[in-house]
């Protein structure tokens, strides 16, 4: 599976996920970031054990990056998981 089909089938469990959640949390800026967040180490950890490095190195940034530039860099080697 390639990353750009591996994050499309992320985004489509996480956006069924959302349609669970009340518009009044959905627009609460403290849950859209920790939703943020959430999304990003969903996605690290799910990836195989040989993006180990990646990940390493992705969570000791400060702050965290979007998972958006995480991808778009995974897209750039396009690994395959």
């Amino acid at each position: 599976m390639s990353i750009h089909e591996f994050y499309s089938v992320m985004t489509d469990l996480w956006d069924q996920l959302a349609l669970t959640k009340s518009a009044e949390l959905k627009a609460c800026g403290a849950y859209i970031e920790r939703r943020v967040q959430q999304r990003l180490l969903q996605f690290l950890t799910a990836l195989c054990n040989d993006f180990e490095g990646l990940r390493g190195s992705i969570l000791h940034h400060s702050p965290l990056p979007f998972i958006d530039s995480v991808v778009s860099e995974l897209l750039n080697g396009e690994i395959r998981i």
